[in-house]
């Protein structure tokens, strides 16, 4: 292990503030550490207690200082932090607005303070009294969770206190949100003014969100292949990748209708003409389209992007294909939450099935053959006396009924009484146990 003082010069002059170089075993090479004192037997009383908590820390000993610094900060500051990480890494601005109001409401909700504060108890047992949907409750949860991800990389924290938290059960999760059907969708377009109408159908045609569709400049397309391409820069994309869209004819049309003949590249597309959601609703009323119908679903914007999923699984697109127009990760996003099961052909596609028939020879075989095993297990039960298990139709099971109770009766209706082969003293025991049964029945 080395560790000693020193003072750091520059340009030939020597600073004032004592500095400690360091280099445990553990390490490959040595480390620098301001102490920020003048004194040198204050500089070396700093460089004891380092090096003991670098060797605690190294070893697995005791908390980091890292660790015991940040306890002592208000999770305001940590937030501020955050954020500044946020915008560092060029997040967009729809996830910088949810990390910026939603983690100091969730602060004051469940009465955080200090990192010490944060418990998965107390997240549950606000989550439980807050009356919040399934949605909202683990939007909150995975907000946090990706706060406290980055403080356990800035060593701020040794381990997530949320981590044994789960999310709640959600059943209706992506089924809030339905599609339009292509009657709906072609209504919306007839009623929907031109400007509007445009955005509708771009949305339905590419699949974009609210704000990437807002965010493209005309040099983005590209008019002079065929067909027409529109290239989806990094910066908009949710996922952070740059994507390449292939344009329909009629979507191509539409927007060279629309394009100023000296229009700059650098110029907007769609800036301030994507609808608020009160404008979308006026325009969804003209179409006679319901905003939300009997089950609770509603049609939003970003229900368009679910009506391109849905028309993708309808046209018989396949999931790998859809889910890459789609640009999502995951096959179940893209097949469970973007495609909506009502809206898909499924009569037309269950009658694509080829046609299976049993023949009209077999199936004459299997019925007398049915016939033929009741009429022999009938013909065993009468030469062996044993019932075969057979289910008796209302009238057999009526007259055996009468049989049983008045045998006498069936005599005379023409039938022949069994010979009896019991033995007179088989005789005499039936007879007590009918007459004990009788006396039972009597009392």
């Amino acid at each position: 292990m080395i560790a000693y003082l020193f003072q750091p010069s520059r340009d030939g002059d020597k600073s004032r503030l004592w500095s400690a170089r360091i280099r445990l075993d553990e390490w490959p090479k040595a480390r620098r550490f301001p102490l920020h004192v003048t004194d040198k037997r204050v500089a070396d009383h700093k460089l004891r207690d380092l090096v003991t908590d670098l060797e605690r820390e190294a070893h697995g000993v005791g908390i980091p200082k890292p660790t015991r610094e940040a306890g002592r900060v208000l999770l305001t500051e940590h937030h501020k932090a955050f954020l500044v990480a946020c915008e560092a890494a060029r997040l967009s601005a729809n996830t910088l607005g949810k990390y910026r109001l939603s983690l100091p409401k969730l602060f004051g909700r469940c009465q955080w303070t200090t990192i010490r504060d944060i418990t998965a108890q107390s997240f549950t047992a606000w989550r439980d009294e807050s009356g919040l949907s399934p949605k909202s409750v683990n939007d909150f949860l995975g907000t946090m969770r990706t706060f406290l991800l980055w403080m356990k990389r800035k060593r701020f924290i040794l381990v997530d206190p949320l981590e044994t938290v789960r999310k709640v059960s959600n059943p209706n999760i992506g089924g809030f949100r339905r599609s339009l059907s292509v009657d709906e969708a072609q209504r919306l377009l007839a009623k929907a003014p031109p400007r509007r109408a445009l955005v509708y159908l771009a949305l339905m045609y590419t699949g974009l969100r609210r704000n990437e569709l807002n965010g493209l400049k005309w040099g983005d397309f590209d008019f002079g292949v065929t067909p027409a391409r529109l290239r989806l820069p990094s910066l908009l994309s949710k996922n952070r990748r740059e994507s390449i869209h292939f344009l329909r004819p009629e979507l191509t049309a539409a927007i060279l209708a629309v394009r100023p003949a000296d229009v700059k590249p650098d110029a907007w597309a769609f800036r301030g003409m994507v609808p608020r959601i009160p404008t979308f609703k006026r325009d969804l009323a003209a179409a006679e389209i319901p905003f939300e119908d009997v089950r609770g679903r509603r049609v939003d914007l970003h229900a368009l992007r679910k009506t391109y999923g849905t028309m993708l699984a309808a046209s018989g697109v396949s999931p790998r294909v859809a889910m890459e127009l789609m640009r999502h990760s995951d096959m179940k996003l893209t097949m469970g939450v973007y495609t909506d099961v009502a809206q898909l052909p499924i009569i037309q596609e269950s009658a694509r099935l080829p046609s299976l028939q049993i023949p009209a020879r077999s199936t004459q075989n299997v019925r007398v053959s049915l016939v033929a095993g009741a009429q022999g297990s009938a013909q065993r039960d009468a030469q062996t006396g044993v019932f075969s298990g057979r289910e008796l139709s209302p009238p057999d099971a009526m007259r055996q009924e009468l049989e049983i109770c008045n045998p006498r009766e069936s005599v005379a209706l023409g039938r022949k009484k069994a010979p009896s082969v019991t033995t007179g003293r088989f005789h005499q025991m039936e007879r007590a146990k009918r007459l004990e049964l009788s006396k039972a029945l009597c009392a």
